[in-house]
């Protein structure tokens, strides 16, 4: 490794230290979650779509199901009067109808299965979702009653912090005390 890819390296690293300290863990939590509530709601109207084609795709069988049987009748018609090139024109649309029918069945099972697997991929993104949004909350909660206890001017802090200037009033106080009574006892 170069001596200038080395030293490029170390300045990346260092400048991400920098604004990795400069970033609050608890903005970035938030973002992060701001960032998964838009692609839940991005990937839910997929979802929304893809529902929407496979209702566009079910009234495509029930209509190329009607128009199959409304064939049927008519070949039948066709066989019975005896007009065979009538009756093979009819069954070229009937083998014609049958291929669109299997697309469209394909394309249905294609799209539900679609629709099930980001149907689930969202469900496992709202279950992750909500997990993040618990652990913020319980870190929020544990951070505010941690700074209540250890910051400089909560209650408690001020009982268990003695500094070296209490210490250093209280002495020579102490001191002084000490001093008047002996030359008391001296004079007494």
């Amino acid at each position: 490794m170069t001596l200038i890819a080395r030293i490029t390296r170390l300045f990346k690293a260092d400048l991400h230290g920098i604004l990795d300290s400069l970033e609050e863990p608890e903005e970035v939590i938030k973002q992060a979650i701001r960032d998964m509530e838009e692609d839940l709601a991005a990937q839910e109207g997929r979802l929304a779509g893809l529902h929407a084609v496979l209702q566009r795709l079910e009234r495509e069988a029930q209509e190329t199901t009607a128009a199959m049987q409304e064939i049927e009748q008519h070949i039948d018609t066709c066989f019975a009067a005896e007009h065979e090139p009538l009756a093979k024109n009819l069954i070229r649309q009937r083998l014609a109808i049958a291929r669109r029918a299997r697309g469209i069945a394909r394309a249905h099972a294609e799209t539900r299965a679609h629709c099930d697997e980001l149907a689930s991929k969202i469900a496992a993104h709202k279950a992750q979702l909500a997990a993040i949004v618990q652990k913020l909350k319980l870190y929020e909660e544990t951070r505010t009653s941690h700074v209540w206890t250890s910051s400089p001017g909560s209650p408690l802090q001020s009982e268990q912090v003695v500094t070296d200037d209490e210490v250093e009033a209280a002495f020579l106080g102490d001191f002084q005390k000490r001093i008047s009574l002996y030359h008391a006892v001296e004079t007494g």
